[in-house]
């Protein structure tokens, strides 16, 4: 797309706008057309702003008139304190935060000569209008310390004049190294712990807090200017371990309000010091409703941990969950990365450990425990008995498994222990889903849930939509092409899934879902009508949950313990 190809009008208005300001100002001179070598539209000119010549350049992008040009200086040295870098654009009054495409190359002109006449004159810069976001100082930054007001609040601790013993986090993500104070002072005697931790995969790194005398500057260019600071103020003790370790040492120098946060390391032969940029990472509201606080102390088990599980696993840590259960005995294949929640750093291992650190990654203080058992499949009875211990033990199970066997299992878990459980199933193709949830007395158990469903289907004059191909999500069209649920599919039902879960831990006596199974249409066909059709399922009323007894269970417990400890009984 070229805009002054389609815009002709526009670009010719350009050019004798430019022209009309030359005429009408002497200050703006030497106006030379040109197409720059990707076809974008330039003209270079002259300022001059009293004595002193500006040579620069504007240049029309490709998005114009709907994206501000550039005025940049031709010789790229920095004319400005208003410029993007070194031999940047200049920050002119027309941004792209304020432009429209009413706005034309000659009034950027115009704002040019005005910017430079005005430093010209008072030799300070112009005032400004422009807001630098955090995120935008520090673009640029490879090594970056996070701190926040907590963390400011934990060095006051240190008294002026003292070393303390610390601990830094630190993790390599998307090209930059982050690092986090986690802990002052020694490990059993801690004075200050960081609550907010950097997640799984992180290294520990040992480092010194140094309280140095309040306005003291903490700037340290080089290892030499930390040395000469240390002993300024009597920290002579520092320097061996800062000079002749080995290993890397983090050092936080602080002076009541300012802090540098600087890391020694070896390398070839030698010490060298690397300053990190600054990152206040404070949390700036709540984000959850006040109601998920109850989920820290909730034990959620996830059996099935591949597209849907996963997925749950991941929303429900996000939403505060402490404590998880998880269990799936399968690998985590490549080819399962186009619907699992997981990565290629998973690829091989077994898909309850992977999510496990996932999950750590997400909320570091939840508590994860993953079982590898392939429940219903060749496993010793003692490691099946286990891991179905594990998940009883659970406030909520989720089957994400859509397998009739495990569904079956789950159903006796949930039923004997009196746990609400949740499922699921995507349709093949991607056409839709089913979420159901089941509360201890006040819904069906759930192989009665199951049955009410399918005679719901019977009554509908429908069919279970079961796939009837090879391959999990598939189904074959009516001109025999296969039709496979993608990602977003997925999400969807997983999506609906997880909110079910979360009323059930946040809103036990409550619930914002009048029923308790939903199908959900994501196209036409089967039952629905159109995407986003939902169907309500009315499950009926709850049955016998809990241990289904027989008669003459009393007597033969009584019988059972009288075998098992024949003694007890004739010691009278």
């Amino acid at each position: 797309m070229i805009w002054w190809v389609e815009q002709s009008v526009r670009a010719q208005s350009e050019r004798a706008a430019i022209s009309d300001l030359a005429e009408l100002n002497q200050w703006l001179t030497n106006i030379k057309w040109r197409l720059e070598s990707n076809l974008r539209l330039a003209a270079d000119f002259d300022l001059q702003v009293e004595e002193q010549l500006f040579p620069l350049t504007i240049t029309y992008p490709e998005y114009f008139p709907d994206v501000p040009p550039s005025v940049v200086p031709r010789d790229g040295e920095r004319l400005s304190g208003h410029q993007y870098g070194e031999s940047g654009e200049l920050c002119l009054q027309f941004r792209s935060d304020n432009w429209t495409p009413k706005i034309t190359g000659a009034m950027m002109i115009e704002s040019a000569y005005r910017l430079l006449l005005s430093e010209h004159r008072t030799g300070e810069p112009a005032p400004s209008e422009h807001r630098v976001l955090p995120a935008q100082r520090a673009r640029n930054a490879v090594f970056r310390f996070l701190y926040s007001q907590s963390v400011l609040a934990g060095l006051l601790m240190v008294e002026e004049g003292h070393v303390v013993d610390a601990e830094i986090q630190e993790h390599l993500y998307s090209g930059a190294f982050a690092a986090q104070l986690t802990r002052i002072g020694p490990a059993d005697e801690s004075i200050w712990v960081e609550p907010n931790r950097r997640g799984y995969g992180a290294s520990t790194v040992a480092a010194k807090v140094i309280r140095i005398p309040e306005g003291a500057s903490v700037v340290c260019n080089t290892l030499d200017d930390l040395v000469s600071l240390l002993e300024s103020h009597s920290f002579e003790s520092v320097l061996p371990e800062l000079l002749q370790a080995s290993g890397s040492l983090g050092l936080i120098l602080f002076n009541s309000t300012s802090l540098q946060f600087s890391m020694a390391y070896s390398a070839s032969d030698s010490r060298k010091l690397v300053n990190y940029d600054k990152i206040v990472v404070d949390i700036d509201h709540v984000r959850l409703d006040p109601e998920f606080a109850r989920l820290k102390t909730a034990k959620v088990a996830v059996v099935g941990c591949g597209s849907v599980g996963s997925k749950v696993a991941v929303h429900l840590a996000r939403s505060g969950v402490g404590q998880f259960v998880l269990v799936d005995g399968d690998l985590l294949a490549s080819g399962n990365l186009v619907r699992n929640e997981l990565d290629w750093r998973a690829v091989g291992m077994h898909k309850s450990q992977a999510l496990a650190a996932r999950l750590q990654e997400v909320n570091t203080d939840c508590e994860v425990i993953s079982r590898t058992t392939v429940l219903g499949g060749q496993e010793s009875g003692e490691s099946t008995s286990a891991t179905m211990g594990y998940i009883a033990s659970c406030d909520l199970i989720i089957d994400a498994t859509a397998d009739p066997t495990v569904f079956n299992l789950c159903a006796s878990i949930s039923r004997r222990a009196k746990k609400p459980i949740c499922w699921a199933q995507v349709f093949g193709g991607g056409g839709g889903g089913i979420v159901v949830r089941l509360r201890p007395g006040l819904d069906p158990t759930p192989l009665t849930a199951r049955q009410r469903i399918e005679t719901w289907y019977a009554e509908q004059g429908i069919d279970w939509p079961e796939s009837n191909t090879s391959q999990p999500y598939s189904q074959i069209d009516g001109s025999g092409e296969p039709l496979i649920a993608d990602d977003a599919d997925v999400s969807v039902i997983a999506a609906h899934l997880s909110r079910y879960a979360i009323d059930i831990l946040v809103r036990p006596d409550a619930t914002i879902f009048p029923y308790s199974a939903y199908l959900i249409g994501m196209a036409e066909g089967w039952i629905f009508t159109a995407p986003y059709d939902v169907r309500p399922i009315d499950l009926g009323e709850s049955d016998g949950w809990g241990t289904e007894t027989q008669a003459g269970d009393s007597e033969a417990c009584r019988q059972l313990l009288a075998d098992l400890f024949p003694g007890k009984n004739d010691a009278g």
